[in-house]
Order: C-alpha cells, then sequence, then structure tokens
C-alpha cells in the first residue's frame, strides 16, 4: 500500500495550504489557500491541472486553506466537499476578499459562482464514498478551530488511511468544544504545527487577564477597540465579554457582525459549545450599522470589537487611527500578527502606519490563538491509532524541524517534514 503527496503550497511555511494526494486510483486535493506578502498582495500555491483531480476537500473557510479555490474552477466542475457551515462562511470571505485584491487575483464572480455550486456538505463522523476518487471514503471530524472546521479522514482504493487535521486546537474555548479525536485510527497524520515549538497559557487565564484590564480601562473612562478576524475570534470575544459581564456597551463592526448573525440561524448553532451564550451575547451588543454609527462610537466609554484582525483595513483601522493618540483608550489585539502588518508594525515599533506617530493609547496583545499548542499537537498524535508516519505541515520550517524532532523522540514514530513543491511516497 502507498499514497504520494505533493506540497503545492504549506510545506514549511504558514498558510497557502495545498496538499495533492494520489494513489494509483484516486487524486484529490486538500485545502488551496493562498497568504500575504509584506505588501499584502495574495501568493497563490503552485498550479494543478483540474483535470488532474478527481475531489477536492476544504478543511475550513479561513483564506489561507480557501482563498485559491475558485482558480479550480475556470471550465472544469468537480466535486468540492466541506461542511455546510464552511460553504457558508468560504462565501463570505472568498467574495470579501474578491473585493480587496481582486486586481491581483486571475477568477471572478463566475468562477466563485462555478465553485460554490460544485459544493457538497457533510457531517461530522458521516462517511461518503467519493466515486471521482477511485471510491475514497472520506470523513470529516470536528478540528475545534473555527466554527465549521473539519479534519479529514481519507481511506484511500490502495487501502492506506491518511488522517489531516487541517487547522486544529484541541482545548475548549467560549466558543467551541475542541476537536473531537475519539476514537481516530489512521497510517498516515498530516499534522499542521503552526505553534508547534511554543505552548499557549490556559484559557481561562487569558480570559481573566483580558477581562480585567477592558475593565479598567472602561472603568477609566476609555474606549476599548478590538480588532478581531471576522471568523471565530470575534464572536468568541463577543462570548467572552458577555459571560463575565462587562460593564459597558460593547459593538460590533464589520464582517465580525455578519458572521455573528449567521452563526445563531438555525442548524449552524449545532457547530457551536454554547449557542444560547453567543445568541444572548448579540442581543445584548449594539450593531454599528454604518458610517454615521462609526464615527460616534469610538468616543463612547464600551467596547469596540471590529474586522480585521491585523488592521489590514477594515473598521478595526479607522478605529485605531481615531483612537491612537487618547491615552485613555486601548488597542487590544486579539489575534495573530502576521509580519508586515500595521497589527505588527503596532506590537513592536507602537505605530499604526510605518512612519506615522507613536500610539499614545493602551496597547496589548492577548494570546487567544485557535491553533492547538506543541503539547496539544503532541497530544493528537497519540491519539491516533495505528499511526506510522507523521507528516508536519502550515509551519515555519525551524518550528516544523522542531515539532517533528520531538515527535519522534516521545513516540518513535517516523515524521517527514516535506519541502516546498516535494512530492514524498509513503510505503505502508
Amino acid at each position: 500500500m502507498s499514497v504520494e503527496i505533493t506540497f503545492l503550497g504549506g510545506a514549511r511555511e504558514v498558510g497557502r495550504a495545498a496538499y495533492w494526494v494520489k494513489d494509483g486510483k484516486a487524486s484529490l486535493l486538500l485545502d488551496y489557500g493562498v497568504s500575504f506578502d509584506e505588501e499584502d498582495r495574495p501568493i497563490f500555491p503552485e498550479y494543478v491541472s483540474p483535470k488532474e483531480l478527481g475531489a477536492v476537500v476544504l478543511s475550513h473557510a479561513h483564506l489561507d486553506h480557501s482563498g485559491a479555490l475558485p482558480m479550480l474552477y475556470t471550465a472544469i466542475r468537480k466535486p468540492l466537499y466541506m461542511t455546510k457551515l464552511t460553504k457558508e462562511l468560504t462565501s463570505i470571505l472568498i467574495n470579501d476578499f474578491l473585493k480587496l485584491s481582486g486586481y491581483y487575483v486571475t477568477y471572478g464572480d463566475t468562477e466563485v459562482k462555478e465553485m460554490m455550486e460544485s459544493v457538497r456538505t457533510l457531517e461530522y463522523r458521516r462517511t461518503v464514498e467519493i466515486p471521482e476518487a477511485g471510491g475514497t471514503n472520506l470523513t470529516f471530524y470536528d478540528a475545534g478551530h473555527i466554527p465549521g472546521s473539519a479534519m479529514v479522514k481519507l481511506e484511500l482504493p490502495s487501502g492506506v488511511r491518511l488522517l489531516y487535521t487541517g487547522d486544529v486546537r484541541l482545548s475548549e474555548t467560549q466558543l467551541l468544544a475542541g476537536a473531537d479525536v475519539s476514537g481516530l485510527e489512521a497510517d498516515v497524520l498530516l499534522i499542521e504545527a503552526t505553534y508547534g515549538k511554543t505552548d499557549h497559557p490556559p484559557r481561562e487565564n487569558v480570559e481573566a487577564l483580558f477581562v480585567s484590564d477592558v475593565r479598567e480601562v472602561i472603568q477609566s473612562g476609555g474606549t476599548v477597540l478590538v480588532p478581531a478576524f471576522g471568523v471565530g475570534r470575534g464572536q468568541e470575544i463577543l462570548a467572552v465579554l458577555a459571560d463575565h459581564e462587562i460593564d459597558g456597551d460593547v459593538y460590533l463592526d464589520g464582517m465580525v457582525r455578519n458572521v455573528a448573525e449567521l452563526l445563531i440561524q438555525g442548524e449552524n448553532k449545532k457547530f457551536l459549545k454554547n449557542p444560547e451564550m453567543l445568541e444572548k451575547a448579540y442581543e445584548e451588543a449594539r450593531v454599528v450599522k454604518g458610517w454615521q454609527d462609526r464615527r460616534r462610537v469610538w468616543r463612547r466609554k464600551g467596547v469596540i470589537i471590529a474586522s480585521a484582525g491585523m488592521l489590514r483595513g477594515g473598521p478595526a483601522l479607522y478605529y485605531a487611527r481615531k483612537m491612537q493618540s487618547i491615552e485613555r483608550d486601548a488597542i487590544f489585539l486579539v489575534s495573530f500578527q502576521a509580519p508586515g502588518t500595521p497589527g505588527r508594525r503596532l506590537v513592536e515599533e507602537g505605530r499604526v502606519e510605518q512612519g506615522g506617530p507613536l500610539v499614545s493609547a493602551r496597547v496589548q496583545w492577548f494570546d487567544f490563538s485557535s491553533h492547538a499548542g506543541a503539547g496539544e499537537l503532541l497530544e493528537i498524535v497519540r491519539s491516533v491509532r495505528g499511526l506510522k508516519k507523521v507528516v508536519v505541515v502550515h509551519s515555519e520550517e525551524k518550528t516544523a524541524l522542531s515539532f517533528a524532532e520531538r515527535v519522534r523522540e516521545e513516540t518513535g514514530l517516523d515524521v517527514i517534514v516535506p519541502k516546498p513543491l516535494e512530492t514524498i511516497k509513503i510505503e505502508i
């Protein structure tokens, strides 16, 4: 039994996930995402001809896993598998990406429409056979990363069982219950290791510090801006503030608001740990409905949760520019800040804009990561029965090599850290 995997992106790098899985009868693509350079221009994965693929599988909606998918739908329709909620979130994110970065993108509305019409949705722990991929069996498991995210298990015609974690988090948050790893069996594990060298502090400690500091700013008459990713992080922060009953108004602006509305609708609630909490939090929050509201709310005592999480545009950047010179106000970052982004510049240099003024407002970063830390990743490896090979992806090179060595030392398993564009053949 054997399987080949070609790494079109996501090897020794974070983002741009794209993994082409083949055996004698099956050809499937796991994710097809983008990353961004320091000028905020998208970097696409290496090309694969849609003719070569039997099917495509998307682990979750974030653009570093989904942003290049419409490129595959220019002429041929291939079945595209994901959860129902991922379908809805992917539509929001890709259309927003097209609006903001369309100049650099080689697809348009037609390709997005073709892609969305090719989607086939799948529930967690339900197995479906993919005839276009030689009868490969596909099963999703809750990945605990963002609502709707999935670990992907492929039972290939060759007999090889491959499990791809996508982005994964084991421990629970206010929003999600954490990854579902009970009873997992596989021969090959394709695992993300974004934080393969570090562990996150306990979530309850992060929440307690965040809430305490928010209260301190509000009690001093200030406003707290929380730039947050539109999918997952913004809604978690909303739930955290509601759970701790912050004494002050909470405002929602941008994609954070739209996604919150989506998550509390109908069947989407089943993807949440405590949908009633998010529903209550949303009902109690104040929605920013346009520029007239936006020009007022930053002057008021309270908390503003706004996209985008790295201050790359969106209402959060507007608020940051307005609030940066007010000492009683605060900008509390709760998302990963990529190099070259205004958020990273704010943390490292104390400026929102290159060459701009030093920020007088209070600036802090809180570790609300939706990725597993090194200890949790190792726990995931150990939880998979029958495992023979581990392949480390979605991680910077030094981190990936460090995590691979730790897995070898502590489990005795064979671990591979592929290089970009490398094709590896795994014999089982």
